[in-house]
């Protein structure tokens, strides 16, 4: 018997739904903030190295930026923070409100009526496309700054020579950077992703809709960014991201783009933190998917 039916598994080969879910992440929205995202971080890095070579020495979190892995660091420090939060929530808008908005999502729930395996694939998809966006970012700055370092070469004073008032959270060093470091930071930055994903697709269930779902993904984060001054500081979502991706104030608005946070709690709290949330957005987001069909049981 030939065909399929609303709730039997649909008989296509794995290959072409793997290849569907990435085609839909190759439209111009996401690619171009994508590029958007790797021109600012290499365009920030040249034109901090160019400022540190005309006043006669490097910061030391501009100055590392030549080594691969502080490279990478840096890139991972990119993608957990605001950028990586932009490109997370134009990926939801795209693949996943527009469906919703488009009722795209309950055809599909038709071929497969299991909400969460469309869920998961298209949030494996989603984790896949931007960790290779963080090694190409990470890849582009490193050149970038090797072709500052032979254009415009300045010494590597240490952090002291700077005064910048702001120290490190919670590391002694925020220059250079080992291998063990930058993919510890670059899987931080793929779970903080996670959860930007899986709030996102919360909002894109509940809203139906991409302008909200956009406007919701994003708004959230800018609107809570003040709390961080007040006592409740630790315990806002920003607090636990900074801490655990080890973000050092000093490099702030040099290689990310942030708020100011308390080094409270500790990375491995703040890790279980973000792990939890991420965990209980991504459980809500399937279960209001569930929704979203063409035909109801007593169709």
């Amino acid at each position: 018997m030939s065909g399929t039916v609303a709730g039997r598994r649909p008989r296509y080969r794995r290959g072409i739904v793997w290849k569907g879910e990435f085609r839909v992440l190759l439209v111009p929205p996401v690619y171009l903030t994508a590029v958007l995202l790797i021109a600012a971080t290499a365009a920030a890095g040249a034109l901090k190295w160019w400022g540190g070579a005309a006043f006669g020495a490097q910061h030391p979190t501009v100055g590392a930026l030549v080594e691969p892995a502080s490279a990478l660091r840096a890139a991972a420090w990119q993608s957990s923070t605001f950028g990586g939060l932009l490109l997370a929530t134009v990926i939801v808008t795209i693949a996943g409100a527009q469906l919703i908005e488009s009722g795209t999502w309950g055809v599909l729930r038709l071929y497969e009526n299991r909400s969460h395996v469309l869920y998961a694939r298209r949030l494996c998809a989603a984790v896949a496309f931007l960790a290779v966006v963080q090694l190409v970012n990470g890849l582009t700055l490193w050149i970038v700054m090797r072709g500052m370092a032979a254009l415009r070469p300045a010494p590597t004073r240490p952090p002291a020579a700077f005064d910048t008032g702001t120290p490190a959270l919670g590391v002694a060093d925020a220059g250079s950077a080992g291998w063990a470091e930058a993919l510890t930071a670059t899987g931080g930055a793929l779970l903080t992703q996670t959860l930007y994903l899986s709030l996102g697709w919360c909002a894109a269930a509940l809203l139906r809709n991409s302008i909200g779902a956009l406007a919701l993904g994003i708004g959230p984060w800018l609107v809570t960014a003040p709390l961080l001054l007040l006592p409740v500081g630790p315990f806002v979502p920003h607090a636990w991201i900074a801490s655990l991706m080890s973000l050092p104030g000093e490099a702030q608005y040099r290689l990310y783009f942030w708020v100011q946070a308390t080094p409270e709690p500790s990375p491995a709290v703040a890790a279980a933190l973000v792990a939890g949330f991420t965990a209980a957005a991504a459980f809500l987001a399937q279960l209001l998917l569930r929704s979203e069909r063409v035909l109801r049981p007593i169709d």
